[in-house]
């Protein structure tokens, strides 16, 4: 029995370790298996996830051993789990992976899980006592994402190819894959080509902590279902699915992936432990061996020997027949217990639902889009489904703000059934305040709509109210109200946020912070949104503001860890520009990293950062908005504090002429300062009294509005400084030098 590590601390050493992973089979050089080079792949390239991925693995080993009976007694109520299938791949493969394919690798799902597969009886009798048999049924979507009637199966038509390293991107439609269908609900499989890089399957394990839409399997359509003539010899009945889907719920590789040391654990709890320890995957099919049905290596010298029919070893199809009783223990707990995977254990998206003829739909309302900003005067968009089994070729929608009499927009169209659009609505104009935008549908093709309950869709808003800048505006979060007047927050998730931190500032206590050190989420945004402001006849706009941050994580050049950014709106969060963004050791304001919550007790462990947004906004702006926005990753803490925005006011005789020369008497510097940028100055040249070319700079439409001159080491005197310019043009200058 392997029983030596944590599941954590064997995952970690499985992905980071250097010759943890099987080799490719020695058949056609196939790799079973990519799901451990595809983790090792991934936290590579985003080691924030390991931490939060790790949390999540001793919660859900800690459930193994809880008191629940059900588990104690390794048997779980029967529970369907909804599928659906993903089909990416060209039209001629299109044609061979058929329906009944599809099926046939679902109705091996159900055997193998249950119990129930016919070769089962091939069990050595050593092993039969140790029969797993879940109560598990998988059965295809009988309804889609949208409560339409589906088959549980979604094509797409593509000559796209994927591999272990971009096995994520079939998951993505805009990647040239499908979209996940919602996680809670289905259990997702894709399949595709992996070209010709010969990896079968790469599956997700529970506790992963990115979106459920990343989660699932993705196989080669060559090892998908059985009885098809193109699947690989020797991986034609269906096992792969079984071994991932294994995965999928929490199984580790029978030998450990401990590159033969005997020293792995595919348990993570001893007292659950049924299978003999093993050194190293097997390949082939033993059974045809002359050895006969029994194979011993080092980690198992004696007795039964290797359970190489085990469904999560590397034999062929053939010889995979099992799963033991203390498996099916981990994938009950994982179906159960885990966040992840428990949620679809409520899900009836088998079910087939009643067909409507006539069903139109706002499905969503992408402006104004949840929980955002918006200007009181905006133009909506929805977006319009025809969740009927007719075509829609006309439909009222009818739209307000705040429940008010609603306005009428009449569209007419060709939409085909169980397809979409968005359909953009007349303006409409509110007031500064929070409110609730409503579009629904009617009168779908001028007859009732049969299913009304799914009409309607709402969105909730906020027109901010404007601000006059004038001059200089500050927040040092020293107030205790927290967010401050006409600041608010943004948390999509529901999770750790913005908070107000009474002890922490840079000059006096008081600061806004987020406390991602004890938050053990991933990729999601949180926003601290300021008021928004309005100016006229400003030269230039400022932001400053102190920053103190730590980060876990090494920050490998090019990973973003914890990052901040700043959002410049000028439409009333329609469409946001990056004006500042930080990750890593840039934006990291201590020497170290510190492997405990980081709380900046020092002014020197502050800096202050300030970004001139002149340059996105104009002289005059009507409205704008700024954000900061982290992007948290569970690495460590983060403070804001001494935020200001200000405008400044150029000097009018600069603006008049268009240029300065300053100061005109100097010690050793002066400078010449052009109000817009000079692209047609060709040279400044410093003559002295006598005529004498003393300093000279060409420029070739490269000069900047402010450029310094040092005199130093010339005789005090009077100079002329003259300006040449492509059309010929010049301006000279006297200047004191003291």
């Amino acid at each position: 029995m392997k029983n030596l590590f944590t599941l954590a601390a064997l995952f970690f050493c499985l992905v980071f370790a250097q010759n943890a992973f099987a080799q490719p089979s020695k058949k056609l050089g196939i790799l079973r298996c990519g799901t451990m080079e595809y983790y090792q792949q991934l936290f590579k390239a985003q080691p924030n996830l390991r931490k939060p991925f790790e949390v999540a693995q001793k919660a859900l080993t800690a459930r193994i051993s809880s008191d629940g009976i059900s588990l104690k007694k390794g048997v779980i109520p029967v529970d369907t789990v909804p599928v659906v299938i993903h089909v990416v791949a060209s039209a001629s493969l299109q044609s061979n992976i058929t329906t009944a394919i599809l099926q046939s690798q679902i109705d091996v799902l159900n055997e193998d899980f249950g119990g129930l597969n016919a070769d089962s009886t091939r069990i050595p009798a050593a092993f039969k006592p140790l029969f797993g048999k879940s109560n598990i049924v998988f059965l295809l979507a009988g309804q889609n994402q949208y409560d339409e009637p589906s088959n549980g199966i979604e094509r797409r038509v593509s000559n796209a190819t994927f591999d272990v390293a971009n096995a994520d991107d079939a998951k993505q439609t805009a990647r040239g894959g499908l979209d996940a269908w919602d996680g809670s609900k289905f259990l997702n499989l894709w399949v595709v080509s992996f070209g010709s890089t010969n990896v079968l399957g790469v599956s997700v394990f529970p506790g992963d902590p990115r979106p459920l839409g990343m989660h699932g399997f993705v196989c080669d359509y060559r090892a998908f279902g059985r009885g098809a003539s193109y699947l690989y010899n020797g991986f034609h009945l269906g096992r792969t699915t079984t071994h991932e889907i294994g995965h999928f719920y929490g199984l580790r590789h029978i030998w450990g992936d401990d590159n033969g040391s005997c020293a792995g654990a595919d348990f993570s709890d001893p007292s659950i432990d049924d299978t003999p320890n093993q050194s190293d995957a097997t390949y082939g099919n033993p059974d045809s061996s002359s050895k006969g049905t029994q194979r011993f290596d080092k980690c198992s010298p004696s007795g039964a020997g290797i359970m190489y029919q085990n469904f999560m070893d590397y034999t062929d199809d053939v010889a995979l027949v099992m799963f033991t009783k203390g498996q099916q223990q981990v994938i009950e707990n994982a179906l159960v217990h885990s966040p992840d995977r428990s949620p679809v254990l409520s899900s009836t998206t088998y079910n087939t639902p009643p067909v409507y003829i006539a069903d139109a739909r706002v499905r969503t309302i992408s402006s104004p889009a949840p929980s955002s900003t918006q200007c009181a005067l905006f133009t909506p968009l929805v977006i319009l489904r025809n969740s009927g089994s007719q075509p829609l070729t006309s439909v009222q929608i009818k739209y307000s703000v705040n429940g008010a009499s609603p306005l009428i927009y009449n569209w007419t169209g060709s939409l085909d059934p169980y397809t979409e659009t968005g359909v953009t609505l007349p303006q409409i104009t509110t007031t500064v305040g929070l409110h609730f935008f409503t579009a629904f549908t009617s009168a779908p093709n001028g007859i009732q709509d049969e299913n009304q309950g799914n009409d309607t869709a709402t969105a909730l808003f906020e027109v901010p109210a404007l601000r006059v800048l004038n001059g200089r505006v500050e927040q040092n979060f020293d107030a205790g109200v927290f967010p401050p007047k006409d600041w608010r927050i943004t948390n999509e998730n529901g999770d750790k946020t913005w908070e107000y931190k009474l002890d922490v500032g840079k000059k006096a206590p008081g600061s806004a912070w987020f406390n991602d050190w004890n938050n053990p989420t991933n990729h999601r945004y949180d926003d601290l949104v300021m008021p928004g402001y309005t100016f006229s006849n400003a030269d230039s706009v400022i932001l400053t503001f102190q920053v103190a941050a730590a980060v876990f994580s090494n920050p490998l050049e090019g990973i973003p860890i914890d990052t901040l950014s700043v959002l410049l709106t000028k439409d009333c969060g329609n469409t946001f520009t990056t004006v500042y963004k930080k990750w890593g050791n840039e934006l990291q304001t201590i020497s170290a990293r510190p492997d405990f919550e980081f709380f900046p007790a020092f002014e020197s462990q502050w800096r202050m950062d300030s970004v001139n947004l002149t340059q996105w906004l104009g002289e005059s702006e009507k409205q704008f908005q700024l954000i900061f926005r982290i992007a948290g990753n569970y690495e460590n803490n983060l403070f804001i504090d001494d935020v200001a925005l200000y405008t400044r006011q150029l000097p009018a005789q600069l603006k008049e002429k268009g240029y300065l020369i300053f100061p005109t008497v100097t010690q050793s510097r002066f400078s010449v300062w052009h109000y817009r940028q000079p692209a047609n100055l060709r040279f400044i040249g410093v003559y002295n009294g006598s005529g004498v070319l003393v300093w000279k700079k060409n420029f070739v439409s490269n000069a900047e509005k402010l450029i310094t001159v040092n005199l130093q080491g010339l005789a005090a005197g009077v100079y002329f400084v003259q300006l040449g310019y492509t059309d010929k043009s010049s301006i000279t200058q006297r200047i004191i030098k003291q």
